[in-house]
């Protein structure tokens, strides 16, 4: 038996992580630690990490509140407050799909698969446009470790220009070095934490997915196939 599921539910979970997100940004940004950190940052590479986290962020609400009616739609058709007949959401339209698979057939091996197929299908869908989203979270991870391999290479590049050990050619050396470990430490702290903010978020749009297909696919083996039975 599947728990009972409140409407609004993964935008409203969205909402609040969003929300606590936005306010320790703000925050650190405040302390004028994210200024630092873009200040200090001649690569530019924690503004492009910036970016795609935004943009990532953005299309994480869209998709919460996409998903979100889903599961609206296909706890109404549990409570019988609207019929998946007259509605055009996913999952009235993938019952709609196994309705017509049943017609004319009777209950068999291969018809089951057809069903099973159908259910992939409709998972395939729910989980639609959510790779691009893991493929930003594993890129803000990349880009984070680029910008350390170039501070690293700012940090021992002024080395070969080192003549002698006087105490201030030294200093001068070591103020670069000390820019180049900035920006290798800088991206790859940005880089990670971007990734773990983004992929918290899909993470949870996956569960809204999978409970969307959960729910129709269970509303399907006891509600509609018997009753297309008794029919038959």
């Amino acid at each position: 038996m599947l728990t009972k599921t409140y409407k609004s539910r993964l935008i409203l979970q969205w909402t609040i992580y969003a929300g606590v997100m936005i306010f320790l940004l703000w925050f650190s940004w405040q302390l004028h630690i994210l200024i630092q950190i873009f200040i200090n940052d001649p690569t530019k590479i924690t503004f492009l990490i910036a970016l795609f986290f935004i943009g990532g962020t953005i299309h994480c609400g869209i998709r919460a509140n996409y998903l979100s009616n889903q599961l609206n739609a296909i706890a109404d058709i549990e409570g019988k407050i609207i019929s998946w007949e007259s509605d055009d959401s996913l999952p009235s339209q993938f019952l709609k799909t196994i309705t017509k698979s049943l017609e004319g057939q009777t209950l068999n091996g291969e018809q089951s698969a057809d069903n099973a197929l159908l259910a992939d299908v409709f998972a395939d869908q729910a989980h639609a446009q959510h790779e691009i989203g893991w493929f930003f979270t594993s890129l803000l991870v990349k880009l984070g470790l680029l910008g350390t391999v170039i501070g690293f290479v700012l940090m021992l590049g002024p080395l070969s220009t080192l003549k002698s050990f006087d105490i201030a050619d030294v200093q001068g050396i070591l103020t670069s070095m000390t820019a180049g470990m900035g920006v290798a430490l800088n991206t790859t702290l940005v880089g990670l934490l971007g990734s773990m903010l983004l992929s918290f978020q899909y993470l949870l749009l996956d569960r809204g997915a999978d409970e969307v297909v959960a729910r129709t696919v269970h509303y399907m083996e006891t509600e509609l196939i018997p009753e297309q039975h008794k029919k038959a």
